[in-house]
């Protein structure tokens, strides 16, 4: 039988979960936007545990299943990447070929000195990549400032320029949205959406009950049900965690 899980992304076929379909769905068609020009570029941000490193297999799982190999896919993590604010753009150029082989399997070996060094990876003409790229980086909001506004000011400029990158989408992962970031420039990203992973519904809660009800024979109350959505307020780690004890 599945068991309830609030340690890290579940796995359907281990945990119980709640599908989200709607909004994997949402998330697919920005990120796919119009398939020959391009998507768009966004946050997906909410608080821990809500299940946001979750969502983000699960749309590469779908583009995957509805596009086959059109598009090269990342799955990018800076949860590792530790920097020195006063050493951060320096620190980061050196984090570069090892983020690309890790979520790519693509071996740089020029020394990447400059920020334009890293946008020149994803040039149509002469980048590292053959196909259009869509691009997950998730734990974004963990680098230091500094480097989020140049990145995603360089992000920007991809964007506005996107006839000559391969860069077709892209989503960064967070705890907030990146257009609270502070900037000398102004808004470095006026061309970001952002989307929010909200809780679980009151519908989602009774769906997971009703999957463990199934499986286990065991009965669940409504009213307790009604108290773990009330208490938890719909929170998926709260609403597992608490469920698993």
């Amino acid at each position: 039988m599945r068991t309830f899980f609030s340690y890290g992304p579940v796995d359907c076929e281990e945990h119980f979960c709640v599908p989200r379909k709607e909004l994997i769905d949402r998330c697919v068609s920005q990120l796919v936007g119009n398939i020959e020009k391009g998507g768009h570029y966004f946050t997906i941000w909410a608080p821990r545990q809500t299940g946001k490193t979750w969502l983000m297999r699960q749309v590469k799982k779908e583009i995957e299943n509805r596009y086959g190999d059109r598009f090269t896919l990342g799955m990018m993590s800076m949860q590792g990447v530790v920097l020195k604010e006063d050493e951060a753009d320096g620190g980061f150029f050196k984090e570069i070929p090892d983020l690309m082989r890790l979520t790519f399997g693509i071996e740089i070996e020029k020394e990447i000195r400059s920020w334009r060094d890293i946008s020149k990876l994803f040039e149509k003409d002469y980048g590292i990549f053959k196909k259009p790229v869509i691009l997950f980086i998730d734990e974004f909001d963990s680098l230091p400032s500094k480097v989020i506004d140049q990145l995603v000011t360089l992000f920007r400029d991809i964007y506005l320029k996107r006839e000559s990158y391969l860069l077709h989408g892209l989503a960064l992962i967070g705890v907030r949205a990146v257009l609270g970031v502070d900037s000398e420039r102004g808004s470095p990203f006026n061309i970001q959406r952002s989307m929010h992973v909200e809780n679980f519904t009151r519908d989602e809660v009774w769906d997971l009950y009703n999957q463990y009800i199934e499986e286990s024979g065991q009965r669940v109350e409504d009213e307790v049900i009604a108290s773990v959505y009330r208490v938890t307020r719909g929170q998926p780690g709260l609403v597992c965690w608490f469920v698993s004890y």
